[in-house]
């Protein structure tokens, strides 16, 4: 009996000793594919396309195709963005049902996450000499990501003569090669509508491009930049635009003092009070605002709506 379980023991030992085997193999397997392709399967990279801030038209059936392309970061400067490599590449691939124009050449900015704010690094933007519907941004510089003022890669901007004749919902395949974390691919929908559809968006550019959305302010104060948005509208005329305030708190958007859209606040307490501009910037389509904290500590989200077009929304920190 003795002899016997010396020998069951030994087995089992020999038998462990294969098992703990064949575990460090495939561990060590899994960690050589992990470090050939990790990047990819650790992180799914995504982004979204939306409206560029001022254009009506971009992203119309039978238009060149001009909007954002918004990545996968919060847009709260505080939080950072991408830095990415000289030395990357971003390729943007548009389907087939979308028919490139030769004459206009693409262009591109790219963006911290705010409007009228550049990135300021060298880069080359061209058409793929192989492919008229992929748009090539090479990066000549390398780009930081350092909140709050710089914090990073969070949005491109892109103008190209690619137009789709038909509304409807399609893919733009983007890769990005050598950009370090930015490294990958992915797809992004885009639905193209009918026709253009009116525009709203912060407008930064009487404020020397600093970003009025993401505010801090203390409990009871004003808001240190005021807040200016831009209007866009399709096929018409610039009309005088002014803001009304309304019994609810919330502020009406008047064109020529017809009604065409709201600006409300959630979350947080904070007061809109409009301010009046000049006829100059009234039929530029610039209208301003100032936002008030309450008595709470939170965020407050504050949303400009246009009837039968965009909406956009800004935020406050009252602290």
């Amino acid at each position: 009996m003795e002899l016997l379980d010396q020998l069951t023991s030994t087995k089992r030992a020999r038998a462990g000793t294969r098992g703990s085997r064949l575990r460090l193999t495939v561990s060590c397997a899994l960690m050589v594919v992990f470090c050939l392709i990790g990047p990819e399967i650790a992180r799914a990279l995504s982004a979204t396309v939306e409206y560029q801030p001022m254009v009506a038209n971009g992203l119309a059936a039978s238009q060149p195709f001009e909007a954002w392309i918004v990545l996968d970061k919060p847009l709260d400067p505080s939080k950072p963005g991408y830095a990415v490599p000289a030395g990357a590449k971003m390729r943007f691939t548009f389907p087939k049902t979308f028919r490139p124009l030769p004459q206009i050449k693409p262009e591109a900015v790219l963006l911290y996450g705010w409007p009228q704010k550049a990135i300021p690094v060298k880069f080359d933007v061209a058409l793929d000499p192989k492919d008229s519907r992929t748009i090539v941004i090479s990066l000549l510089q390398p780009l930081e990501a350092a909140p709050p003022d710089r914090p990073g890669l969070k949005a491109i901007h892109l103008r190209t003569g690619e137009v789709n004749p038909r509304e409807g919902q399609y893919p733009i395949e983007i890769q990005f090669n050598n950009a370090g974390e930015l490294s990958g691919t992915t797809t992004a929908m885009v639905s193209i509508t009918k026709g253009a559809v009116p525009n709203v968006a912060a407008y930064n550019q009487l404020h020397d491009s600093r970003n009025e959305n993401w505010q801090h302010v203390k409990r009871g104060e004003t808001a240190p930049i005021p807040i200016d948005l831009l209007i866009t509208l399709p096929r018409e005329a610039r009309s005088s635009f002014s803001l009304h305030s309304r019994s609810d708190g919330s502020l009406e958007i008047l064109s020529d003092e017809r009604p065409m859209g709201t600006i409300t606040a959630s979350g947080v307490s904070v007061t809109l009070k409009p301010e009046s501009f000049g006829p100059g910037f009234a039929r530029l389509g610039i209208v301003r605002f100032r936002a008030t904290a309450g008595a709470m500590a939170g965020t407050a989200e504050i949303t400009a709506r246009l009837t039968g077009g965009a909406s956009y929304t800004l935020h406050l920190i009252v602290e």
